[in-house]
């Protein structure tokens, strides 16, 4: 056993727990009706949950329906299949993390139906937050993903568990995107839908990765199960990467437009630094530039401000101003 397996295992890696992490994962299912049940049902209320925390706008609503929410598990029971040689059980996961995925669009679209105000999608951070995955969002699936194979591979992590469920966004843009396609907001539903499988891709990478790590490789069945595992990682590496071309547009929009923000804003400071008014917002989105000041006496040019905003490069099409007179 390597140094590095031995540093993520904890030691030597033990086959008896084994059975244990298959049946907290779903991939040992000795008991169907209790297991599935109790997958069910904490599915079910979880949806029920996140999708009137995100219509009450209330982060402690959503953070407590992700603690509840179990579709992380077959989604790291998929992995730890595939690591341990268990194509059947590996398939078995997926179809049962996607099914679960489906449920809760399906549970979420109803809730917001049966919810008298509605889920509100447009001016709500619940919502906003979760339709516009970003670079950033995929590192945190990639980091939450390890720390969730660690947690259910060894019996000193597993307490890391709750603090997985809530870094890693998997059932509430789920709701965002069911409660979208109630409404008919089929835009709003798929960069909801874009998260959810940019966070799936990115916890089977690392998941596959740090099972891997940790030895569990060696307790596969038979030698057959080298080249499902292979194949299994290689989808999990280019599906990622594939997410991470987007993201990486959307994280680079986001840069520039704080850096447009950012410009636009010192010239501002820059504009009023001789007069008696002092800035009071600044709002560079647009395309348009709009100044809200404050203060008293002769207003400084207009002209000035759009010299000001060309040399720091603000690209803008219109500067528009609001004052509000102070008298002393």
């Amino acid at each position: 056993m390597s140094v590095v397996s031995r540093i993520f295992a904890g030691g030597k890696t033990n086959a008896e727990r084994i059975p244990e992490i298959e049946r907290i994962t779903l991939v040992r299912v000795d008991n169907p009706v209790k297991q599935y049940s109790a997958f069910l049902l904490c599915l079910v209320l979880s949806a029920v949950i996140a999708t009137c925390g995100i219509a009450a706008e209330s982060s402690a609503i959503v953070i407590g329906a992700m603690l509840i929410a179990p579709l992380m598990s077959p989604m790291i029971g998929t992995s730890f299949a595939i690591a341990t040689g268990k194509r059947r059980q590996a398939a078995r996961g997926l179809l049962v993390a996607l099914s679960g995925a489906a449920a809760v669009v399906a549970v979420a679209g109803v809730t917001s139906l049966a919810i008298p105000a509605g889920v509100p999608l447009v001016g709500n951070g619940e919502v906003s937050s979760r339709v516009s995955p970003r670079l950033v969002d995929l590192v945190v699936a990639v980091a939450s993903g390890a720390v969730g194979a660690l947690a259910v591979g060894r019996d000193d992590v597993f307490d890391a568990i709750p603090g997985v469920a809530i870094s890693v966004s998997i059932v509430p843009p789920l709701c965002v995107a069911g409660a979208a396609l109630a409404q008919g907001a089929q835009a709003v539903a798929s960069g909801a839908l874009l998260l959810f499988t940019v966070n799936f891709f990115a916890i089977q990478l690392s998941c596959n990765a740090v099972f891997f790590l940790m030895g569990f490789a060696g307790h596969a069945q038979d030698g057959s199960s080298a080249k499902a595992r292979l194949l299994w990682y290689a989808t999990a590496v280019v599906g990622t990467v594939l997410l991470a071309v987007p993201l990486a547009a959307a994280s680079n929009e986001v840069i520039e437009q704080y850096s447009f923000e950012r410009g636009a804003a010192q010239s501002v400071r820059e504009w009023l630094r001789e007069s008696s008014y002092e800035p009071v917002s600044v709002d560079a989105s647009g395309g348009a530039v709009v100044v809200e000041i404050a203060g008293e006496g002769t207003l400084p040019d207009l002209d000035d401000l759009r010299i000001l905003l060309r040399e720091s490069k603000v690209p803008v099409e219109d500067v528009k101003m609001r004052v509000t007179r102070q008298y002393s």
